[in-house]
């Protein structure tokens, strides 16, 4: 990809490279926020040079990485996404960072990668303080539970070519299949159907406003439930592979983190893999030894494109910004 083309990622934003226009519209965004004419017009003055500055070193980053080797783009790619996220807040939050509570990470990963570690099992907590639960308050209006735990192959599925390479590598019976009716609802390629799976999946199919009565069928594999009122959009909480419907991990949660979210949680960990854990990096893209060199290049390389468009509606004008 040339320099030329690496700006087409960013179109919408050569207008706002002006300071000026930049300017005008942060004052637009915070009185539509509530801000007085005088707050407006102060937080837009002081916030337009941080959030110009914010943008620029990140998609100086995002330049970089297209032209890095896999081995170094994690680490442009998250640092990249960190300013990008800093500036955008700059919009909700005009008094970022008013701590230094909001500056560390927000999340964790293990430390040491134990024998027989995969990428796809890795998981990755959600802390009570930084700036993953603060951008994820204020840009998306999303609180999450203090140390949830979300895993790398389940973060992956947010993403419709990830899920379909790993029904590739693992075969089209790797996640439980969803077929469903006005009064019926059948769950198939279950691990187990023990009493515990069964309640399990009873309150993923709540969480999902979709109510479960008494179980009409069940076997080894699978377990058929009558239900009632079933919400009308309920394709769209259910990954896709032509016309087969296969059951996300944490349908709730799953479906309401915001894409960009899950782009920091993945790129974090990978941004720690590639600096700490030497070894086993240097192994992985050298000697492509596991399936997850696989999944980590499909993600490196689709999100270079998918990111820079995810920012697009942050810059939609209220009016002229002249």
């Amino acid at each position: 990809m040339s320099l030329n083309q690496t700006a087409e990622l960013f179109p919408y934003y050569d207008a706002y490279e002006s300071q000026e226009v930049l300017h005008q519209h942060l004052y637009q965004h915070y009185l539509l926020r509530g801000a007085s004419k005088q707050e407006a017009l102060t937080w837009s003055y002081r916030n337009a040079p941080v959030f110009h500055y914010e943008w620029f070193i990140g998609r100086t980053y995002w330049n970089e990485a297209i032209h890095a080797s896999m081995i170094t783009k994690p680490l442009l790619l998250f640092y990249g996404l960190t300013h990008l996220l800093k500036g955008i807040t700059l919009l909700e939050d005009p008094y970022y960072p008013a701590t230094v509570e909001v500056l560390s990470h927000g999340v964790t990963t293990r430390k040491r990668k134990k024998k027989g570690y995969t990428f796809l099992d890795d998981e990755i907590k959600i802390q009570k303080k930084g700036f993953y639960p603060h951008f994820s308050k204020h840009l998306f209006h999303m609180k999450h539970s203090i140390g949830f735990k979300w895993k790398m192959k389940h973060l992956l599925m947010k993403w419709n070519s990830i899920f379909l390479l790993y029904l590739q590598i693992n075969g089209d019976n790797a996640l439980p299949c969803v077929q469903w009716t006005h009064s019926m609802i059948k769950i198939d390629n279950l691990p187990t159907t023990n009493h515990d799976k069964t309640q399990s999946i009873k309150k993923q199919l709540q969480e999902l406003h979709i109510n479960p009565m008494e179980v009409k069928q069940q076997t080894a594999s699978s377990i058929t439930f009558n239900i009632e009122n079933c919400p009308e959009n309920l394709e769209q909480f259910f990954l896709k592979k032509g016309d087969k419907l296969y059951f996300p991990p944490f349908p709730s949660s799953f479906s309401l983190l915001p894409t960009l979210s899950a782009h920091y949680l993945v790129l974090y960990n990978l941004s720690m893999i590639s600096r700490y854990e030497g070894e086993w990096w240097g192994e992985l893209m050298t000697q492509h030894v596991t399936s997850d060199y696989a999944f980590i290049k499909r993600y490196l390389s689709f999100s270079i494109h998918d990111v820079p468009a995810l920012f697009q509606p942050f810059f939609i004008p209220a009016k002229s910004l002249q």
